[in-house]
């Protein structure tokens, strides 16, 4: 996909490598990496016992590009993954739009694949503490669309709306992505492939 006026691309991991991603941890090649395949190149993540993510920096106005694109894949689910229990933690697969980029008062919302909430489940991260805040919105759960690609399109100025009870606004900016696939509280093993990450204008 190049990239145009009508949208802002975050990645398609064609380059091969994961220059313009950070880490959690400095070391974050042992969960993430970039695959070739037939059709061109995706970003693989396995997580046994890890909380590690990767994060780019990227600036989007969501009042001009409101809607996040990509597709992923998740064919290990942590067992019985839950994000809204501290215990069970673990995701096979999320996308984080992060509104504030923040050490101490990070605000995101969290895009994921859940092993047990239902999909349309809109809930809270519980290691995010007043005044830090992520709100979970559940797209894919369990094992009913696991192996295969998935293609996903959310109005995020949509759900922040909705979530921060804001009906009018003037601007909304994203400031980083972050991808996360972990199995730290479960200790179960979890795997997923993302590819095509885009904001567009519709």
């Amino acid at each position: 996909m190049t990239e145009t006026d009508d949208v802002i691309i975050v990645d398609h991991f064609e380059s091969g490598k994961l220059t313009e991603w950070n880490g959690r941890y400095d070391v974050f090649d042992d969960v993430y990496s970039v695959e070739a395949t037939d059709d061109g190149h995706i970003l693989r993540a396995y997580s046994e016992d890890s909380d590690n993510f990767i994060l780019k920096r990227i600036k989007v106005d969501l009042m001009e590009y409101p809607y996040l694109n990509w597709r992923w894949k998740a064919d290990i689910l942590p067992l019985d993954g839950d994000e809204s229990v501290k215990k069970y933690c673990d995701v096979a697969a999320s996308v984080n739009v992060v509104l504030k980029l923040s050490k101490w008062r990070p605000r995101s919302i969290k895009y994921s694949w859940s092993t047990t909430l239902p999909k349309q489940t809109f809930t809270k991260s519980p290691y995010a503490i007043w005044p830090s805040r992520t709100d979970i919105v559940v797209l894919q759960s369990g094992m009913e669309n696991a192996g295969t690609w998935q293609t996903e399109k959310v109005n995020v100025l949509n759900h922040y709306q909705r979530l921060y009870h804001r009906k009018k606004i003037k601007s909304c900016k994203v400031e980083a992505i972050v991808l996360m696939t972990d199995s730290d509280n479960t200790g179960t093993p979890s795997r997923a492939f993302y590819d095509d990450l885009f904001f567009s204008k519709e």
